[in-house]
Order: C-alpha cells, then structure tokens, then sequence
C-alpha cells in the first residue's frame, strides 16, 4: 500500500476531492466584515465565485449602519448630546486609534467638486416627498482594494469556465454558472446605499461645532457647520435598498436553491475541475482575509463630499504628563465655551470645578500661559480645607 493516493484521475484509490463543496462555504467569519461593504459596491451585481456566500444570504437587513458606543458627543453652541458615534463620522476620526488624553482639532467643509462615483449616486432617480431635499448619500469607491478582489473572483470563474469548456466537464460548467449566479442574486437582494440624515430647510442656525470625549479621556473637536453636524453627527445614518422586503425575499430564495445545486454539481464535477475550483476558494479566501490588512476604512468610502483637515491646536503643550483637567483645557481654550461642558457633564459638579471651569474661560486668549492642573489642585486643596475635620464620638 503506498504512502500517498497516487495522482491523475480519480479512483478507488487516488486523490478525491469531494470537500470542494465544503471549500466553498467556509470562510464565513472572514466574509462576514465584507458583507456590509460587497452589497454597497456598485459591483454587486457581478456574477462570481464568493467564498462562503451563504453569509450573504440574510433574512433581515440592518435598517442603520453601526455606531460607536461610549463616545460623548456634545454641540458647542447646539447644545446637542449624544453618547455614540456614527460609522462614517468615525470613518473620519477612527476613534480606536486614539490614544489616552490624545486631543485633535479637525476644520471639515464641503468640497468644492465631489468624485464621479458620488455625482453617479446622487444622479440615479428616486423618489421624494414634496418640499423635503434630496438625501445625502456615501458609495463605495469604485477602485477601492475589495472591488478589486471582486473582479479577480469575476476573471477567476471565467477562466475556470472555459477551462472546464477545454476539457469537456459540462457539470463544471454548470456549477460554476449555478455558484455564480446565486452570488450575484444574493449580493442584489441586499444592494443598498447609505443614506445621511440632512436639515430639511435652510434656516439660519448657530454654527455646529461639536466636542467628541471617549472613555480613556481623548478629546477631538470639530468646526465644521450644522449642515455637516446633522449629517455626520447628530443625524441617523439609514440603509436605503434597492428591492423591497417582497423582491428581497424572492431573490434571496432563488439564490439559495442555486447554492444548493451548485454544491451537488461541484461533488460531481471530473477531478481536474474539482481541484482547479477548490484552490480558487482557497485563493479567494486568502485574499478575502488579507483585505482588511491592506485597507482603511477611508480607502474604501468615498468620502470626497468632504474637505477635511487636521488643525493645530490653540493651547500650548505643557511638559507635564498627559491628563484629563490638561486635554479638557485644550478643548476648552479651542472653542472658547463652558457650556457644553456642563451640559454633558464631561466635569464634576462641584464648586471646586464650577470655579476652575470660570477660570479656564477667563484664560482662553492667545498667549495664555494658565496652567490647568496648577489651578485644579488649588482648587481642590481650598475645598478640601473648608470642610471640617470629622469629630470623633465619645
């Protein structure tokens, strides 16, 4: 008996591949982070091998995009609070990579001329109520690193397929058309388009500055107007899909029957074809995986609706070690206000704070050398000593 199955073709005794099937429906946590992005691209569509394409075939769509959770946001003049962050706001921000006590200052504005992929968007017809303006809507860039794995998949197949027309394995040829077309089914039952939530009139309004405060102490503020506000910020960040819940249904059905006969056809397909296909799953899963390490989020959101920029921060750096009273003077001395520290009780609501609050707003003008940490202790030392001591109890 040898030590190996002997190569060519398959018998009793030589090398079978019937766990292509399975090669072609694992995958699914590697695929899962894609889903979101794959049924967003305006590439959907493509017929394809997908790796794990059952992870596509979902009952119930997500009605909004994920947020952040444990992040203050609070308005410098709105008075706006929330205690989470929107996905493409922190698409910007990358929140995650803050480090304790970091503090950033972004200017962000509209772009004078947006990117031909979000001019296509906006100029597909939808329809609108009366009086209410049009959505604001972020695609996925058209070249970014998973459309290009999309189209790998697509010249893959192809090549598979007139590999398996060369040899003459028609059950080939029809699994990889039934594979195909239940991806392309699946990806267009859930295509949709994430819609940003807009001011429904032009009335004049304060500006919409806002002050950003994670767990670990990290500040960022933004000026930018409450245009942008509300639709990064404040606002609900909506999944608009192409079908309806009927349509969906249908296409999601017709795909999963197609997946199922495909896998019947791959066991049954000639060896050479069953070993081609299975190292294109391998390969797709692979760079499936390695997707996320050559890409940010910000490479693949077309984000050019946008003019953002880093600015330098008006408070100078002490020497000291980083702290929180330090990093809630930059932000203080940035925007120039208190009130949207209290309003967010981003401080304490003692008098010691209150007091050192009026005083960090007395030293915000160029030039200040107040140190915050100095006046936070001689506060606390002074309300400290008004208390009196405890007396003991006979």
């Amino acid at each position: 008996m040898p030590w190996f199955p002997p190569a060519g073709q398959s018998t009793q005794d030589g090398w079978r591949f019937d766990i292509v099937s399975l090669l072609a429906i694992i995958g699914e946590s590697t695929l899962e982070r894609h889903v979101q992005v794959i049924t967003a691209s305006s590439y959907a569509w493509l017929p394809r091998l997908l790796p794990a394409p059952q992870t596509v075939l979902k009952t119930e769509r997500p009605a909004r995009l994920p947020s952040i959770k444990d992040v203050v946001i609070t308005g410098v003049y709105s008075g706006l609070h929330l205690t989470e962050l929107n996905f493409f706001a922190d698409v910007i921000h990358d929140v995650a990579t803050l480090q304790q006590y970091e503090f950033r200052v972004y200017d962000i504005h509209y772009a004078q001329k947006e990117s031909k992929e979000a001019e296509e968007l906006r100029s597909r017809p939808r329809v609108l109520t009366d009086g209410v303006a049009e959505p604001v809507y972020i695609p996925v860039k058209r070249f970014c690193a998973l459309n290009v794995v999309n189209w790998i998949s697509v010249v893959m197949t192809i090549g598979l397929f007139v590999w398996a027309g060369l040899i003459h394995d028609g059950l080939a040829m029809i699994a990889l058309v039934t594979m195909s077309l239940s991806t392309s089914l699946a990806c267009l039952s859930s295509e949709w388009y994430p819609v940003l939530s807009h001011r429904p009139t032009d009335a004049k309004v304060p500006r919409g500055d806002i002050v950003m405060a994670t767990r670990h102490g990290a500040f960022v503020v933004v000026r930018c107007d409450e245009e942008i506000t509300r639709e990064l910020y404040g606002g609900t960040e909506t999944c608009r899909y192409v079908f309806g819940d009927t349509w969906h249904r249908v296409l999601l059905g017709t795909s999963t029957v197609l997946l199922m006969a495909s896998v019947i056809l791959f066991n049954n397909c000639g060896w050479t074809m069953q070993a081609a296909i299975g190292s294109a799953y391998v390969i797709l899963n692979i760079l499936y995986w390695a997707v996320p390490l050559m890409m940010h989020r910000k490479s693949t959101w077309d984000m050019s609706r946008y003019e953002i920029k880093r600015a330098p921060p008006k408070a100078r750096p002490t020497k000291r070690m980083p702290s929180y009273t330090e990093t809630l003077w930059y932000a203080i001395r940035e925007t120039g206000r208190i009130e949207w520290v209290q309003n967010s009780k981003l401080a304490p609501s003692t008098d010691a704070w209150r007091k050192w609050l009026q005083e960090a707003l007395s030293n915000c003008y160029d030039g200040s050398t107040w140190d915050p940490v100095d006046a936070k202790d001689r506060f606390m030392r002074e309300a400290a000593e008004s208390i009196p001591p405890a007396t003991k109890s006979g």
